[in-house]
């Protein structure tokens, strides 16, 4: 028994014209991710704790919004771009700028009043005790 082996251009069976369209959607797509400012972060945890920290190069300590409600912390904040000067012309930047806003959901309840937050050379450190659960057992007694 033979075989002939036809080679097929897969292009042939999609019109060009959708074909340039799902092109430009995808590079669209492709460059708005590439060009987004989503900062590196690391989640660690201990028996009383959880230990947060974020990259955040170039971004002033005023500018970080940091905020927990119930078992979330979300983290927000603007990396600006430097306006050119008048005898400036950028000839290439791969530096992301934007606002970026990145939310973690804990198992644990968090307590607020206990956790703290440090901003130094570029990191964000922020530990968040967690709530102590004894706290929210009561004991109840028969009648």
């Amino acid at each position: 028994m033979r075989f002939s082996v036809i080679e097929r251009d897969p292009e042939c069976y999609i019109p060009s014209d959708i074909r340039s369209n799902l092109e430009g959607i995808w590079d669209a797509v492709v460059e708005k991710e590439a060009n987004e400012f989503a900062p590196m972060s690391e989640i660690r945890e201990n028996d009383n704790e959880y230990i947060v920290k974020l990259q955040l190069p170039g971004i002033e300590k005023e500018d970080i919004n940091i905020e927990v409600e119930d078992k979330i912390l979300t983290i927000s904040a603007e990396l600006k771009h430097e306006e050119l000067q008048d005898n400036e012309r950028m000839h290439y930047s791969n530096i992301k700028y934007g606002k970026f806003n990145k939310s973690f959901e804990f198992i644990n309840d968090i307590d607020t009043e206990n956790s703290k937050c440090e901003f130094k050379n570029g990191i964000l450190r922020i530990t968040l005790k967690k709530m102590d659960e004894k706290k929210n057992i009561k004991k109840l007694t028969i009648e």
